[in-house]
């Protein structure tokens, strides 16, 4: 799986909302084809309805989170730096 914000090429092959077994609460996933294989990632609302199938773009993750695909998801999470916590004490 992904590791330290990898990348890859990607193809949107399937959309799929669901609910939790346990809680009940709306489940969105998407589905990718790559070069690993198909790769599932669970997303918010809006990344759901941002995206079409049949879109291609670079797919970034992050372990089992998704971070960005193409132009359609961008994530504000980046990797956060030592400098940025400086105001954090130890």
């Amino acid at each position: 799986m992904f590791q330290n914000f990898d990348s890859v090429d990607a193809l949107l092959i399937n959309k799929k909302k669901g609910r939790s077994f346990y809680t009940g609460k709306p489940v969105y996933k998407l589905v990718f084809q790559t070069k690993l294989g198909i790769l599932n990632f669970e997303v918010d609302e809006d990344c759901f309805h941002c995206v079409e199938v049949g879109y291609k773009g670079l797919l970034k993750a992050d372990g089992s989170k998704l971070i960005s695909f193409g132009k359609w998801i961008e994530s504000p999470i980046m990797p956060v730096t030592t400098s940025e916590l400086s105001w954090l004490q130890f």
